[in-house]
């Protein structure tokens, strides 16, 4: 029963953020917001089969997937895909509030923040700047009912054991497998009511681990995932998180052992992302007119030429706005500069070296050793 595993993994965070930040600011929000957050969503999703009622003839149909690891492009493709005039991109405050119901109610709150300036929820300086009106990846989605690497990726990479049960979604019983599914799904009709626009591209990293059930799920989905070089995203990625824990929690007063045994779990997860995704590749359960692999060479440095492909592939008609946007973007792509710090392997206690025995499946079937990129 979900609740029961909910309850269970909730039961742990809170174990483990005791034992990381003992009793404080961070320990209550876990203890108080956290459940108040999740009694508000179950509550909101169920009036609105009372208050909305259309949202429920609405049909998710020919969605599309971008997939990839973090720091990998996903967030840029995302970002120019959802320009096109028929996509329903999410904003954060949406995924905050999937319900419409409580979007109903919030968004006098949510309007009056934006409007006074304080709509941001991570500052750029992270590496990942996310604002209430700004658009965000859907996999976040998954966090109101637990089934997300996300929850892994928090507190729990902390802690001496590993959790697989939140990682391999694909390998979990069949009955809740779906369940999770049925749930994105109405949280993507909802969305369909709300925008009135057609189309779903949605950006779902960790859901790498449930691509099977997805392709199940909608047999007429395409999904993108963008290949790039685990010696950029390793340490790109790390930062992310280190910069982040910084931001949210504070990262001075946790143990180094902890620390490091954080590092150590998330750098686990990256492989086993990029090996559950180079399995099914060898053993041919990509189909190649649902999956595309996308290298980020091609999408950094051949915009229009990768344009063109994911055009052909996912079968939408490229509105006028969402050419020029490309266009535009392929000019600057040159004069791009990041905006945050990437930390050195050696603050991870991690190695180049290391990075490529650890991967070496991936530099030897997609080539990218030598070049790096």
């Amino acid at each position: 029963m979900r609740f029961v595993f909910m309850l269970k993994t909730y039961l742990r965070i809170l174990r483990v953020t005791w034992r990381v930040y003992g009793f404080g600011p961070v320990f209550l929000t876990w203890l108080l917001v956290e459940p108040a957050m999740k009694i508000l969503t179950a509550l909101t999703l169920a009036l609105d089969h009372l208050f909305f009622p259309g949202f429920r003839r609405v049909r998710v149909e020919k969605p599309i997937f971008i997939l990839g690891h973090p720091r990998s492009g996903t967030t840029f493709l995302h970002h120019l895909l959802t320009r096109h005039e028929e996509a329903a991109p999410f904003h954060t405050w949406h995924l905050f509030f999937p319900a419409l119901t409580a979007r109903a109610l919030f968004r006098p709150l949510v309007q009056t923040l934006i409007k006074k300036g304080k709509s941001e929820v991570m500052p750029a300086w992270t590496g990942h700047r996310m604002a209430l009106d700004k658009t965000e990846e859907e996999e976040m989605l998954f966090l109101h009912n637990y089934d997300t690497n996300f929850i892994a990726i928090g507190m729990l990479s902390f802690d001496e054991r590993t959790y697989p049960e939140l990682q391999y979604h694909d390998r979990q019983p069949r009955k809740e497998r779906l369940r999770s599914m049925r749930f994105l799904d109405g949280c993507f009709r909802r969305h369909l009511y709300y925008t009135g626009k057609s189309q779903i591209i949605a950006q779902t990293h960790f859901s790498t681990f449930r691509l099977k059930t997805m392709l199940e799920f909608y047999p007429d989905a395409r999904f993108i995932f963008i290949m790039r070089s685990p010696h950029h995203v390793v340490p790109s990625f790390l930062s992310l998180l280190h910069n982040s824990i910084e931001f949210r929690w504070g990262i001075k007063q946790i143990r180094p052992e902890l620390l490091q045994r954080y590092n150590e779990h998330r750098f686990q997860g990256m492989v086993d992302l990029y090996r559950y995704f180079y399995e099914m590749d060898v053993r041919n359960e990509l189909p190649p007119d649902r999956v595309m692999i996308l290298p980020y060479e091609q999408l950094r440095n051949d915009l229009n030429n990768a344009f063109a492909r994911i055009m052909e592939f996912t079968g939408l008609a490229a509105s006028e706005g969402l050419r020029r946007a490309i266009q535009e973007r392929a000019e600057k792509q040159g004069a791009y500069q990041r905006k945050h710090k990437v930390k050195e392997l050696a603050e991870f206690g991690l190695s180049r070296e290391r990075i490529s025995k650890e991967f070496a499946f991936v530099f030897e079937r997609y080539g990218m050793e030598e070049t790096g990129e």
